[in-house]
């Protein structure tokens, strides 16, 4: 059985993942990168039947960058401070 909704016009999910992203930060985007890398390099030492441990290296690798991009070299800035 389907949920009906009362008074609201359905929309696309296409449009709607459209409109998510295009709303997103540079931050909400390089925390979607930590767990996209870990994905990859777990499937890539499945597929490749390289060693985890190797894998995870360099997923963990990404991420510290990520995390000192986001952190140290382009932190966030206020943009009500005087």
């Amino acid at each position: 059985m389907q949920e009906r909704t009362i008074g609201r016009p359905r929309r696309d999910p296409f449009e709607t993942l459209v409109d998510v992203l295009a709303e997103a930060s540079r931050y909400d985007l390089l925390l979607g990168v930590v767990p996209v890398a870990f994905t990859v390099a777990l499937v890539a030492a499945h597929v490749l039947r390289l060693p985890v441990v190797h894998a995870m290296f360099g997923a963990a690798t990404i991420g510290a960058l990520v995390v000192v991009d986001a952190c140290y070299l382009n932190p966030p800035v206020d943009q009500g401070s005087p």
